[in-house]
């Protein structure tokens, strides 16, 4: 027996009989009829109370994807789009089995339908990043930074909240959307380099808790797909993007110093600014073993929207 439940404002509605999960899952986006029943050639789904025709059913989601709907209903922001809820939700199911979600800090996905603040919560720590001198947000992308002064602030500073990401085992990434040419000022903070991705196309000024280069030259690409910096140890790092996807060529050693006290910034490093555009970005533990199912899970969830 299977069962499979939808939530319609503070109303739990059950569902009856025993059809596959994978049955009920089609009815995600339905509507009921007026009986409150939903029929087709495979089963006959009965709800515990008819809400009347036209009504959309809404499936439960995991308690900590409400939570970050909880947080932005009670901060007055336009929530995304039920369809979207629903992506969202199995973004942080698919983090979640693929050992993710567990292993970061903080977690941003700019990429919504929702309203520009709603774009902005942390999803883990439920709280918000900050827009600094008006970067455009763009539904479903993210927030374009201009290359002169616009940047987001995640009001994370990893030297006092850090709990997964530690002096040696760390990582810190986003996905590309779109980009210009050669876009300097990725991430890093306002007055020091050891926490910052220079630029993208070929720098050694690429660094993880570090004052130190990494040894040797590194592209990302300016091509869109997921960018992350990774500590593994004391002495190594690993580099991945989409044109070299765990291939032997992303292995680089540079010695860590130490972490920085000061919120990581997206789209600054120092006094350079980025032009570009992110649609989500991250910080927590290293997550070279973890990376393919997570560039697989937001490709997914990406290409959805």
């Amino acid at each position: 027996m299977y069962s499979y439940g939808y939530q319609y404002g503070n109303t739990i509605l059950g569902g009856g009989g025993n059809p596959a999960a994978a049955i009920f899952s089609a009815y995600k986006s339905r509507v009921l009829t007026d009986s409150g029943v939903v029929e087709n050639d495979s089963c006959t789904i009965t709800f515990l109370e008819s809400i009347g025709a036209g009504t959309d059913i809404i499936p439960l989601f995991d308690a900590d994807y409400q939570a970050v709907l909880d947080y932005g209903t009670a901060q007055g922001y336009t929530l995304p789009s039920s369809g979207q809820q629903t992506l969202q939700n199995d973004l942080v199911v698919a983090l979640k089995a693929a050992g993710v979600w567990s292993k970061l800090d903080t977690f941003a996905n700019f990429a919504t339908d929702g309203s520009s603040d709603f774009a902005l919560i942390d999803w883990k720590r439920l709280t918000e990043y900050t827009a600094i001198n008006s970067p455009t947000f763009t539904s479903n992308q993210g927030y374009q930074f201009n290359g002169t002064s616009s940047y987001i602030n995640t009001n994370f500073n990893p030297f006092t909240s850090g709990t997964n990401y530690t002096l040696n085992n760390a990582s810190r990434g986003f996905y590309l959307y779109n980009s210009v040419a050669s876009p300097l000022g990725i991430d890093g903070n306002t007055t020091t380099f050891d926490n910052g991705i220079f630029r993208l196309d070929g720098t050694a000024n690429i660094r993880i808790n570090s004052t130190n280069n990494i040894n040797t030259n590194y592209s990302f690409g300016v091509s869109s797909g997921f960018k992350s910096i990774n500590r593994t140890s004391s002495t190594n790092v690993t580099l991945l993007s989409p044109i070299f996807i765990d291939a032997a060529t992303n292995e680089r050693t540079q010695t860590s110093t130490s972490i920085t006290s000061q919120n990581q910034l997206l789209g600054r490093s120092g006094t350079f600014y980025g032009n570009f555009t992110p649609s989500c970005y991250f910080m927590g533990a290293s997550l070279v073993s973890e990376n393919t199912d997570f560039v697989n899970a937001y490709d997914t969830y990406i290409s959805s929207i």
